[in-house]
């Protein structure tokens, strides 16, 4: 939960010299959006999937497959708990936003943009659950390393998109975490709805879900988990 909030310190209060204070609001308020969407990025891969390797090294899931619980209501529940650290995560940030850079964004929009970020973060949840897949720890974190920092530097979230080469910037905007910064910068400058980023983040969880359900029944086939 730290390491956002340096770097959205970082960002905003150091590296910003020489910046008209119209164009430093404007700023710290989109910059905002991409440290929110990058500490959900953390809790929904890195955390997700650290979790649910212990679950399975610690044989929590045969512990939880005899007992009278489905596995839909386990990974249900522990959704439940990524999305609450999650919540955790982007109200810090925007308090440090509010307080420290006296950024002012509404009540109701405030909750808005957290209610939607928490809601395109679930494909996130679901790619960390994915790469728990794996199974072996030291795999697990070089999956973790090779995702989680690429995403975020070609998403446009630690610098703007449009300083990378054109054909990285044309993968940066196929990925979930650019398409869902797009939905919220949209609602936070109040310009028109972004229907396209909406389905790009919903095909994401999509074709991440059906990933996953596939090798979860390879793996059961091969006998690889309980």
């Amino acid at each position: 939960m730290l390491l956002p909030i340096v770097f959205y310190l970082l960002y905003t209060r150091v590296l910003t010299t020489g910046l008209s204070t119209q164009a430093l609001t404007a700023w710290n308020t989109n910059y905002l959006i991409s440290m929110v969407i990058y500490s959900c990025m953390l809790g929904g891969i890195v955390t997700t999937s650290n979790t649910l390797l212990d679950d399975q090294t610690s044989h929590f899931r045969l512990f939880i497959s005899l007992k009278p619980i489905s596995k839909f209501q386990y990974y249900s529940s522990m959704t439940i708990v990524f999305l609450t650290l999650n919540l955790i995560s982007s109200i810090l940030i925007c308090l440090v936003d509010i307080f420290v850079n006296h950024v002012v964004i509404s009540l109701p929009l405030l909750i808005l943009l957290i209610v939607i970020n928490l809601a395109g973060t679930i494909p996130l949840i679901t790619l960390g659950a994915l790469t728990s897949l794996a199974q072996k720890p030291n795999t697990v974190n070089l999956l973790n390393n090779i995702i989680v920092f690429p995403l975020a530097i070609i998403s446009g979230l630690w610098w703007p998109i449009n300083l990378m080469p054109n054909w990285l910037q044309k993968i940066g905007k196929l990925m979930p975490t650019y398409q869902l910064a797009q939905i919220e910068r949209n609602l936070l400058h109040h310009t028109n709805v972004n229907f396209g980023a909406i389905i790009n983040v919903f095909a994401w969880l999509i074709i991440l879900a059906l990933l996953f359900l596939i090798i979860i029944k390879l793996q059961k086939q091969k006998g690889l988990v309980e």
